[in-house]
């Protein structure tokens, strides 16, 4: 499994401001209070789609969860090329189209169950002739449309129930003013347009009800770069619209909404050509606060689906049909975990619709490339804070640094932490004492630990290495068991790609002994020396941001004395930081890294130019989607 976790490094003096006997006694104690658990569990993604199961369609749209603990699964778009609903169970699916089933139209916008468990779905096609709203009890269809109830128009977009069991339906035509919201009792409708009443706009997607029972309205305007929509407060008889003109909200198009616990009102929103504005807002009743690609770590501006697990925390998921950028993303207050492609087993960055199970696991709807499951519920803290596979006395140093401190890297206790690096950080630490960590964020490892073959294996992936040239197994000459020998002349190792540096935080570390000044440990083909001597034999990396002024980070410090080093670069979203066995060497700020999808070198330079190809032993090469601590 892996993920991103976007933190921020915290300084700190080394002793701690805690006495020596203070320390002492704490490795004590919690040593001789470690239990007997092996922890075992690990984060994992799982895809469904059109190759490995009956998935009807790869573009997924609304998805809920039933009382038994089914799936219900919409397909479809906004162009309207859906291919039915389908119910999974874990194991089974069960697919219902036009042609099986009483459902009115292929192209499903939402989903909803009522207090006796029947299934509504709305459904439409906005440059087609089909649509309506559908009522499942598990046997029996019951279908209305324009022509045979109140309906204004065929696009059922959103749908909620109120407490009195009142259905609330969005609808949308773009070519018709006379679509908006409808009130359905079981008997009668009710219908609200922009002609009779202060709903900003006639295409509703998106439907919320607060602890007050007023109902909240999202609107769009399908036509991007328009400026018409927003958002609408109902409470039966006044209506108040918030839009960007008098409100916090930088855009207009508002495609979903939900409420905490807090009674906090957030706001999906965004217009795919207007990425000055959008994003997530949140609204607590006066103050209004504005998450962005530019003040968080939110890779796209367009928020179009929302979810709650049991701790409160956010999840998002980010849309578009013309970038490759945007996942899912994850929001407790003040931590972010951001899913993408490069990064996780996300199949697409464009997620279109998100549920959460009994478990804890996230089910993630995708505009073309199908069902993802992330198993929250499973999720490792990252204690192994340097990053070399095993929890141990480096590590609880590393905690003890930040005793008593708000130090994102080593707060690990409780989920996603608490603000401060305490009792409950060294006790969770200890209960991985001495034990062999699967760290979900790594991404790639290469042991190098092979006896023979041309294949170096990557022990946290899928990205095999190709041994190429001048090279020989050294089974018991690593720091960690194996290393690689490579002759300065030809002899490397060839890997696919494994991460984009653009993207987000990550760190590499690996252990070398020997080479030559100018010669390289790690780089990305026809892009950058990732970690390098300099003519000198320092440590340096040409990782940098874009612009003419950007430039290599050096160091000071020898690698190329034929000791054994553990050499390292972190990139921690702000800060590039050089790292020669686990203390930090070299460090400065840069505004980004530049972007590169490319393969990587083990024992060479970015073009395998004379001269970059390394002389000596490479040991356990690892990289992770995170910021390593040593």
């Amino acid at each position: 499994m892996k993920t991103q976790r976007t933190t921020c490094k915290t300084k700190s003096a080394v002793h701690s401001g805690l006495p020596a006997f203070t320390i002492a006694g704490m490795i004590a104690v919690a040593t001789l209070a470690l239990p007997a658990v092996v922890h075992s569990q690990t984060t994992e993604w799982t895809v469904h789609d059109v190759s490995n199961s009956p998935l009807p369609d790869d573009g997924i749209g609304p998805l809920v969860f039933d009382a038994q603990g089914n799936l219900w699964i919409g397909t479809g778009d906004m162009v309207g090329g859906g291919r039915g609903l389908a119910k999974f169970d874990g194991e089974n699916w069960t697919v219902y189209n036009t042609s099986n089933s009483g459902l009115p139209c292929n192209n499903i916008f939402a989903l909803v169950l009522d207090a006796q468990e029947n299934l509504w779905i709305g459904t439409g096609e906005p440059f087609g002739a089909g649509g309506g709203l559908a009522r499942f009890d598990g046997e029996n269809w019951t279908v209305y449309n324009t022509s045979n109830s109140g309906l204004p128009c065929k696009n059922v977009m959103s749908l909620a129930f109120d407490t009195q069991g009142n259905l609330w339906i969005g609808t949308g035509d773009p070519f018709s003013t006379s679509s908006g919201l409808a009130k359905f009792d079981g008997e009668n409708w009710t219908i609200y347009t922009t002609k009779n009443s202060g709903l900003p706009y006639h295409i509703v997607d998106a439907l919320a009800f607060d602890i007050q029972e007023n109902l909240w309205i999202g609107t769009v305007e399908p036509v991007c770069g328009s400026e018409a929509g927003g958002l609408a407060k109902f409470d039966g008889q006044n209506w108040t619209v918030y839009n960007k003109a008098n409100s916090g909200l930088t855009s207009n198009d508002v495609w979903d909404l939900l409420f905490d616990a807090q009674g906090n009102l957030w706001v999906g929103h965004g217009d795919d050509y207007r990425p000055a504005g959008g994003g997530l807002a949140k609204f607590d009743g006066e103050n209004w606060t504005v998450y962005h690609t530019s003040n968080s770590p939110l890779t796209w501006h367009m928020v179009t689906s929302l979810s709650l697990d049991a701790q409160q925390n956010l999840w998002m998921g980010m849309c578009s049909a013309h970038t490759s950028t945007g996942g899912v993303a994850m929001f407790d207050g003040e931590n972010w975990l951001v899913f993408n492609e490069s990064n996780s087993g996300l199949p697409h960055v464009t997620a279109t619709g998100l549920a959460l199970d009994l478990e804890g696991n996230l089910w993630i709807g995708t505009y073309g490339g199908g069902l993802a499951v992330y198993r929250i519920g499973q999720q490792l803290p990252l204690v192994d804070f340097n990053g070399d596979g095993i929890v141990d006395i480096k590590d609880l140093l590393r905690l003890i640094e930040s005793w008593s401190l708000n130090d994102p890297t080593v707060d690990i206790a409780p989920a996603f932490g608490d603000g401060i690096v305490d009792a409950l950080d060294l006790e969770l630490l200890m209960s991985y004492w001495e034990q062999p960590f699967d760290d979900p964020t790594l991404i790639a490892h290469w042991a190098l630990d092979e006896a023979e073959g041309a294949v170096a294996f990557d022990n946290a992936g899928v990205n095999d290495a190709f041994v190429i040239g001048g090279a020989e197994w050294q089974p018991n000459a690593g720091q960690v068991d194996g290393a690689i020998q490579l002759d300065g002349v030809d002899g490397c190792a060839v890997a696919g790609p494994v991460l984009n540096p653009s993207d987000g935080p990550f760190s590499v570390f690996a252990w070398i002994k020997s080479g030559a000044p100018g010669q390289v440990v790690v780089s990305q083909q026809g892009a950058a020396n990732w970690l390098t001597a300099d003519t000198h034999g320092n440590l340096i990396t040409e990782l940098k941001s874009t612009g003419r002024s950007a430039g290599p980070l050096l160091s000071q410090t020898v690698i190329t004395d034929s000791q054994w080093h553990r050499v390292g670069f972190v990139w921690d979203g702000a800060n590039r930081i050089l790292y020669v066995d686990d203390v930090a060497v070299a460090e400065d700020t840069q505004d980004g890294l530049e972007s590169s999808s490319s393969g990587l070198y083990i024992g060479t330079g970015k073009a395998m130019e004379s001269g970059t190809f390394f002389s000596g032993l490479i040991d356990d090469v690892r990289i992770y989607n995170r910021v390593v601590s040593p």
